[in-house]
Formats: structure tokens, C-alpha cells, sequence
């Protein structure tokens, strides 16, 4: 499990915009209730910063009702957070309608970690134009803020959306969200100008089926001490100080069904984009709720395990949110690649609804390398193929018979490349016997080949074949470094995989 990741929700239900949907806009906020959100602000912060190491925190995000931070304590507050070592990233939802120079004064007078603010912008299109929120986005990108901006996603607002897309800098994302109040489907045309202005905007529209377990690295945090999973799940406990106490020893272990949810679906980007799923990941990095995409240049990724849940039966059983993901990446020009131990012929049969949306891949654990074609365009296919001694495979026919197994052997343009030793599901190749299997193929004299074992097949590879080599050769021919990659898998032949391209290490 990751870092620990935080949203705070404070009693503040004011805000300086008076946008003619929003409940908060109406409110007159007394000076009592703007000292009491103060006092429960500090009390949060102190919380964080005293449990910060022993809950292993690492990101904290402020999300109001209203607007925080026109208040200087939430600048001062989010100033000593970043400093705390553990935690990693800091920031808030806003509508940028404070001045930005007190703003940052505020936070820099406090000690704030620029490098760690993170800013979650909301255009307001009844309230401030165009040229006056982009030149906000400009300036905070100019002092070194990273940030997002974003808008609900009201047809009428077409037009004002599309010209904040061509003014903004293109480095910043602009999101969409879904506009729940529309009561009726988005047209074809309405979604697909929308898709123009944001790429990830079908996420939007897919349904993401609840996941408790993707939820145990987060916690919503509300001043009275409502503790939820995030913004729209069940409460879990009044009292979240206690249960801070008690996070690490004994919570982050039960059962984490649906009760702990009350959700079918999780319906808005907080809920959704919050999660650990690898997308998310992959789109927006460690702390996907802050939105700021982490614009890797090549994306690899398992299939087994990762694209297609074990549990999915038949072919090419890809989830929804999970494609619409890919679709993003994909139009946003991120080259996609798979890394599968699957042979190419048995990897385009499992992923043929996907298949169109990949550049290549690495394929049969890492004994075949291909790219179809270059994103830039500038080049043709490239191919790679390492091969198996053929007198290998009858030593490992004979052996099958001794280990009870099937031998299916691997070709690719008449090259042995793979040899898959396979066994029932119901008896899983055990860590004695792969050194067993592997002493009898050397007494052979086979020293040229790799074996490791997944789940319930014992797989054969010629031994420079690696899916972390794949990575590498086709990054070359890319002309990228790995560091610039991402990727992603749920096995540990994928961990070294992982860590050359930064990508999110699984819990093994």
C-alpha cells in the first residue's frame, strides 16, 4: 500500500462568487463561524503533522465547500504541512478569486514548499472571463505552482470552454466534469467536442464500479469528525482522531467490503480519481486527486493481471474505466505499449478491443520486441526476436512427464522464443520445483535460457529476455530515457519493469 493520502473538508460553507447554481454563494459567513473553520484548520494541521510519520502521510488536499483560500490560515496551514518530510504534496480546491501575491506571500512568510503546492483551479464562467483566469493560471505557473483548471461541463459553455483551452498554456490540463444537473445523455457531438478540450473527458461518462480495496490509501477527513473514504462514501467513525490512533495496527487489515462504501459507483473524479487503480496512476501520478497529469512519453503494460482482472473470463475483457483510460492516453499522443508474457498472437486474441489504441509491446516475457509504428511517424516497423535452442525442448518434453504438466512451445517467424511448462490451476508450481526444473534443463547443457514461475506456469525464456530489456530497447529506439516512461503490472516479473520507469509498484 501507498503513502497515506488525505482530503480535508472544513466547516467553512462560504465562498465570494455568487454563481446563480451554488448553495454556498448565499451564505453571509459570521466572524464566530470564520474563527471556529480557523481553529479546526490549526487543530487538523497540528493532527497531520504530529501523526505524519507514523501514519506515513503523503499528501494532503484541502477541499471546501466554499472558498478556502481567500483565508490566510489555509495558506499558513498548507505552508507547514510542506514542510513535514513525509508528506510529499500539498494543496486545494479554489476558484483563484484571492489576490495571488498575499496568497503566496502568506504561504512563503510560513516556510511553504513551493515545489510541493498543488492547486486544483475551478473556472467560474459567470463570474471572471476568460483572458482574466488564464492570466491567474499563467502567473501561479510562473512562480512555480504546478496546477490544473478545470470547468463542469455545461453544453451552453461550449464555445467559452474551447477559447479557455486555446488560451491557457498547453502544459496545463483543463478538465471537464460532467454536468449532473443536464438530465439527459451528452450528445455524439456534444462528447466529442468536450473530448477536444479534455482527452480524459469519457472518463467522465463510464460508470467506475466501487473498489474497496483500491480505497485503503485514503482517507476524507471532515472538522466536526466525520472519517469517510472520500467525499460521497459512508462515514466510517465520528471520532478521526482515534482511529488515526488505531490506522496502521488494526484498520488498514479488515475486510474492506462495500459496507465500508454504501456505493455502487463511484461517480465524481474525488471518488474515482482518488483511487490507487494503476490508471489513475499512470494519468496523474502517485496522488491522482490533484488532477495534474503526469505526461509520461511511453506507457507499458501488463495484460494478465493488470488490463484484463484474473478473474475475467473469455477474451479481450478489458473493464470500461480502464479502456476509456487508454483512450485518454491515446489521444492525448501517449505511445502505449504492452509488456505481457503473452506470445504477440495470444496477446492480440486477449486485447483485441485494444488493440488498435497500442504501438507494439513486449511480448513472450521479453523474447519478442516490436514497435508497428513510430508516433512521430518518422520510421517503420521495428522487430526484435530472441530465440531458445531447439534441442532444448525435447529435454524440458521429457521433463514435463516427471512434473506433470503440459510443454507448449512458443514460435515467432520459426523462432522457439518461449516454452511454457503449464500445470491445473489447482496445482501451482512451487519454488523447489522451478529449481528442480532448472537444474535438469542445465545438467543438459542449456546454460542460455531464464526461468521463473507465474502462478501456475513455469516459463522459459532465452536469458536475456526480460521485460525491464523490452523497456529499454524500445525506449532507445524512441530516443527516450526510461525515467520518462511509465508503467505498470501486478507481478514481480514486472517490479524491475516498475522502478526504471518510475511506475506503481504492486503490494506483492
Amino acid at each position: 500500500m501507498g503513502k497515506l493520502e488525505l482530503l480535508y473538508r472544513g466547516s467553512l460553507k462560504s465562498c465570494n462568487y455568487h454563481c446563480s447554481y451554488c448553495p454556498f454563494s448565499k451564505h453571509r459567513v459570521s466572524g464566530r463561524e470564520l474563527q471556529r473553520d480557523k481553529e479546526q484548520w490549526e487543530h487538523f494541521v497540528q493532527t497531520v503533522l504530529e501523526r505524519a510519520k507514523v501514519l506515513q502521510i503523503g499528501a494532503v488536499m484541502v477541499t471546501p465547500y466554499g472558498e478556502a483560500l481567500l483565508h490566510s490560515w489555509y495558506w499558513e496551514g498548507m505552508a507547514q504541512i510542506s514542510q513535514e518530510e513525509e508528506i510529499e504534496v500539498t494543496g486545494a480546491q479554489t476558484n483563484l478569486s484571492f489576490s495571488q501575491e498575499e496568497a503566496l506571500a502568506s504561504y512563503d512568510r510560513a516556510g511553504g514548499d513551493r515545489k510541493k503546492l498543488r492547486l486544483w483551479a475551478t473556472f467560474h464562467p459567470e463570474m471572471i472571463s476568460v483572458q482574466e483566469f488564464s492570466k491567474k493560471c499563467r502567473k501561479f505557473c510562473e512562480e512555480g505552482i504546478l496546477l490544473c483548471a478545470g470547468a463542469v461541463g455545461v453544453p451552453a459553455h461550449m464555445d467559452i470552454l474551447t477559447d479557455l483551452r486555446a488560451e491557457l498554456p498547453e502544459d496545463i490540463y483543463l478538465w471537464v466534469n460532467r454536468m449532473d444537473g443536464l438530465k439527459r445523455p451528452y450528445t455524439d457531438e456534444e462528447t466529442e467536442r468536450f473530448q477536444k478540450i479534455d482527452p480524459y473527458f469519457i472518463r467522465e461518462l463510464s460508470g467506475v464500479p466501487v473498489a474497496p480495496k483500491q480505497c485503503q490509501n485514503r482517507l476524507f477527513i471532515e472538522a466536526d469528525g466525520g472519517l469517510r473514504r472520500c467525499n460521497i462514501s459512508r462515514n466510517l467513525k465520528r471520532d478521526w482522531e482515534e482511529m488515526w490512533n488505531q490506522y496502521r495496527s488494526s484498520f488498514v487489515q479488515e475486510d474492506f467490503s462495500e459496507v465500508l462504501c454504501g456505493r455502487k459507483y463511484c461517480s465524481c473524479y474525488l471518488a474515482y480519481g482518488g483511487r490507487s487503480d494503476f490508471i489513475n496512476r499512470l494519468l496523474f501520478g502517485p496522488y491522482p486527486v490533484f488532477r495534474i497529469p503526469r505526461r509520461a512519453k511511453a506507457v507499458f503494460l501488463d495484460v494478465e493481471g493488470t488490463l484484463i482482472p484474473r478473474d475475467s473470463a473469455g477474451e479481450g475483457k478489458v473493464p470500461a474505466w480502464i479502456r476509456v483510460g487508454l483512450e485518454g492516453l491515446n489521444r492525448d499522443g501517449v505511445p502505449l505499449f504492452f509488456a505481457t508474457t503473452l506470445p504477440y498472437q495470444e496477446a492480440q486474441k486477449r486485447c483485441r478491443e485494444i488493440w488498435y489504441l497500442f504501438a507494439g509491446g513486449i511480448f513472450a516475457g521479453g523474447a519478442h520486441v516490436v514497435v508497428e509504428a513510430f508516433p512521430s511517424g518518422a520510421g517503420g516497423r521495428r522487430e526484435s526476436v530472441q530465440e531458445i535452442e531447439e534441442n532444448c525442448l525435447s529435454v524440458i518434453q521429457e521433463a514435463g512427464a516427471c512434473f506433470q504438466c503440459r510443454i507448449l512451445p512458443y514460435r515467432y517467424g520459426g523462432k522457439l522464443c518461449k516454452i511454457t511448462m503449464l500445470r491445473p490451476r489447482s496445482a501451482m508450481w512451487k519454488e523447489e520445483e522451478r529449481a528442480e526444473a532448472e537444474e535438469v534443463i542445465r545438467r543438459a547443457g542449456f546454460c542460455g535460457v531464464r526461468i521463473f514461475v507465474e502462478e501456475n506456469c513455469m516459463q522459459i525464456l532465452p536469458k536475456g529476455a526480460a521485460k525491464e530489456e523490452g523497456v529499454r530497447m524500445i525506449c532507445r529506439w524512441l530516443h527516450i530515457c526510461p525515467e520518462e516512461a511509465a508503467a505498470a503490472g501486478d507481478s514481480k516479473e514486472d517490479i524491475k519493469m516498475m522502478k526504471i520507469c518510475h511506475g506503481v509498484i504492486p503490494d506483492l
